[in-house]
């Protein structure tokens, strides 16, 4: 998937998510593009991407409409995933790191890297650093040392935000975004570093708390953090 296919993804996915695009609400390929100022080619890969996941489904005539999904079903693809994650972490630790695993993890890292350090957060970014992390994810989850891992993770591969690497990107807030995009950067490297030391239960437990980043980071991050002002936050310190 190209990079502007990402991003689209990305978009559109937190925006169905967090109920900016309704149950029933049509989407087309040719509002998506104008909206997200991409070509067409991109934005059908993401819509097919999305009807895939089952977050939109096709209409009989052309376009997309938005399904009703429950949060249920979402957590319960997370949660399943999660646990995929993080036996392929601890697999990797315990059977030690290949070197076209090192490097591809280190590839992914060294990206994620240049693009959080940039001066001003640009929303365009989200298309490098989505890359990279699929890199990431998608190393330790085929290069862990068990075939059967990954064969039971293309089972769920097509449920809601169960894709490796998945990303659900606010692109109206990108400084926000850079904040929580940065701790799952950080936690890239720890788990790097675990896996490294062959610390099997760290790795473990790292990349189970990092898995599920995509919803309960943006509900933490953005609710109770960004969106409550400074007096809120003295007013409840004070209660304590």
């Amino acid at each position: 998937m190209s990079s502007s296919s990402q991003r689209v993804l990305a978009v559109v996915r937190r925006q169905i998510l967090n109920g900016e695009r309704v149950p029933g609400e049509k989407i087309t390929e040719v509002g998506i593009a104008a909206e997200m100022d991409v070509s067409r080619t991109p934005t059908r890969t993401a819509l097919a991407t999305l009807a895939a996941e089952g977050l939109i489904e096709k209409r009989s005539g052309r376009g997309f409409t938005v399904r009703s999904i429950s949060s249920s079903d979402v957590e319960k693809s997370i949660a399943v995933r999660a646990a995929l994650e993080a036996l392929a972490a601890r697999t990797m630790a315990e059977n030690g790191m290949p070197k076209s695993a090192e490097d591809a993890l280190l590839k992914s890292i060294a990206f994620t890297e240049r693009v959080l350090d940039a001066d001003e957060p640009d929303p365009d970014y989200m298309d490098g650093y989505q890359e990279a992390n699929i890199l990431f994810h998608e190393t330790i989850m085929y290069q862990c040392g068990n075939d059967l891992i990954a064969h039971a993770y293309e089972r769920i591969a097509m449920l809601p935000l169960a894709a490796l690497g998945s990303l659900a990107f606010d692109r109206t807030n990108p400084r926000r975004e850079l904040k929580r995009l940065t701790v799952g950067h950080s936690q890239h490297i720890i788990i790097f570093d675990a896996i490294k030391k062959r610390d099997a239960a760290r790795a473990e437990a790292m990349m189970r708390e990092h898995s599920h980043a995509t919803l309960n980071y943006a509900d933490l991050f953005v609710k109770r953090i960004y969106e409550t002002s400074s007096a809120d936050r003295l007013e409840a310190a004070a209660n304590e």
